[in-house]
């Protein structure tokens, strides 16, 4: 977690931004963490404590600001129909948001079924498009099989072949090419 946190303070000011170079300064005055990191945190408590982790998203949303980018639009939409209605209905999502949030199922199970079936419950509350899910599924397994000590190029190939993610490609064949993309399809 103290990972994920730190790579998203780093990029925090890149997000709607993107930069194509690996020569950038790693932490400045208008870094700040964002969404992503208090939606992790927010997994972390669920995992710990029990109970609906929609409640734990819609908690940490509602109580701790996001001083940067702030929650999707759609999050949002999520948030205030839960305030006004007491209700947390899921809005059929894509968006990546369920893959930046789900590093801590990979650190909580003992085997790649709870660990993917804990990465489902974590996306499906708010996320439940096909692709949300897969997301967050790749993610969540990825964090699993190198906690098992799984070499890398294990590790793609699995993703690769159980959710249909193209690994092949470097950062350097990537970045030419690469647009700001918020999909789990699209960034995952």
């Amino acid at each position: 977690m103290i990972g994920s946190i730190l790579g998203d303070i780093a990029g925090s000011v890149y997000e709607f931004h993107n930069i194509k170079t690996k020569e950038f300064p790693f932490l400045t005055p208008q870094k700040g963490y964002t969404d992503d990191s208090i939606l992790t945190l927010a997994t972390a408590d669920w995992l710990l404590h029990g109970g609906d982790c929609a409640t734990y998203y819609f908690r940490y949303a509602t109580r701790y600001p996001c001083p940067l980018g702030g929650f999707g639009g759609r999050f949002r939409e999520w948030l205030r129909q839960g305030q006004q209605t007491g209700q947390l209905r899921p809005y059929g999502s894509c968006g990546n948001g369920s893959a930046m949030r789900v590093g801590p199922v990979g650190w909580a199970f003992r085997t790649e079924e709870e660990t993917l079936k804990a990465a489902r419950i974590s996306a499906a509350c708010t996320h439940n498009h096909p692709e949300g899910i897969k997301g967050a599924q790749a993610i969540a397994a990825s964090v699993f099989l190198a906690r098992q000590q799984i070499a890398k190029t294990e590790i793609r190939d699995y993703i690769e072949s159980t959710f249909d993610y193209n690994l092949h490609r470097t950062c350097d064949e990537i970045r030419p090419i690469y647009e700001f993309n918020m999909t789990c399809q699209g960034s995952c």
